[in-house]
């Protein structure tokens, strides 16, 4: 009797054993059948540029991500802490900096974004936007005027004066070569209106 017990014993182990390999191979996909996996999660978009702007009670964060001429701009405001607007835009380029100004002295706080694309041409851009208390307005630069667009090639760069936008960029001869302007530099001041209009106050040319 002892002896049947433990060859019983061991028929259970042995039929336990083979039930396990026989559940396990059915796990493994069939010949013919397709297996479908979850697709891996997309990485977070590169923030390429980020800084928050703060006067008296108004804060503004800018953020950008994204690489190339193709990018994401994100401008969240805020006025005591409480969310005014929370804007999303695309842009072409870079973000180069970021002011919180008034330009027109209407004692509405503006957001300027300085954008500029990559690569040779490296035309450059103003985003602005200016907010009220309920609500706010976009504007930015207008087209060159045809007096200043001859040896422009871009690589603008832009500060802010006073009440005025400064624009200046290289001025390229006819036989400059890429990246080695020797035309001197050219500056554009800008003034902004109550209606968020910016026009040219002057342009200058400077060896």
């Amino acid at each position: 009797m002892k002896h049947a017990s433990i060859a019983a014993g061991f028929l259970v182990l042995i039929a336990s054993s083979c039930g396990s390999t026989v559940q396990e191979q059915r796990a493994e996909p069939r010949r013919g059948e397709t297996v479908t996996t979850a697709p891996a999660p997309k990485a977070p978009a590169k923030i390429t540029f980020s800084k928050t702007l703060e006067r008296g009670d108004f804060t503004a964060d800018v953020t950008s991500t994204g690489e190339g001429n193709r990018r994401a701009l994100a401008l969240t405001a805020r006025r005591a802490g409480r969310e005014m607007a929370a804007i999303r835009d695309s842009i072409v380029g870079e973000i180069t900096e970021a002011l919180l100004t008034d330009l027109n002295q209407n004692e509405l706080p503006e957001t300027l974004v300085f954008v500029r694309e990559t690569g040779s041409n490296a035309r450059g851009q103003v985003y602005g936007f200016e907010f009220a208390t309920q609500n706010w307005e976009r504007f930015q630069l207008p087209t060159l005027p045809p007096e200043a667009t001859t040896g422009y090639q871009g690589h603008d760069q832009f500060t802010v004066a006073g009440a005025d936008l400064v624009r200046t960029f290289p001025i390229y001869r006819p036989a400059d070569a890429p990246m080695e302007p020797t035309g001197g530099k050219r500056t554009i001041r800008y003034a902004l209106d109550h209606t968020l209009r910016l026009t040219e106050v002057s342009i200058e040319d400077q060896p």
